[in-house]
């Protein structure tokens, strides 16, 4: 057994195995505009926490490019900055710093 897992270590390392990368338990999506003055303040929190909490995945979607205003219609969202975790709205706006933390590590620890 301990010979196995050896073995797939180094053919790993040498590129013989491919090695699967983990999917991401919490995919945060902020939804922002090019002229709101409180998009990027969202876009970096969320950022920050992708940082501190491995499986966390940060996309920016802008509702100026047709896959943002696509999500946006989709959600029925009217206004920026929106985050959405996991396809679902969470916060409109820019949340507490620390309120957007406990959100995250509740989806952590529910995935």
């Amino acid at each position: 057994m301990i010979r196995r897992k050896k073995m797939l270590e180094l053919m790993k390392k040498m590129g013989m195995v491919e090695v699967k990368p983990k999917k991401p338990r919490v995919v945060i999506e902020v939804i922002t505009s090019p002229t709101c003055p409180y998009c990027p303040i969202a876009v970096q929190m969320a950022q920050e926490i992708a940082r501190r909490y491995p499986g966390v995945i940060v996309k920016e979607l802008s509702v100026a490019t047709p896959e943002g205003r696509r999500k946006a219609m989709e959600h029925n969202i009217l206004g920026t900055p929106t985050i959405l975790m996991n396809d679902r709205v969470e916060f409109i706006g820019v949340p507490p710093f620390i309120e957007f933390e406990r959100k995250v590590k509740e989806k952590l620890s529910s995935a």
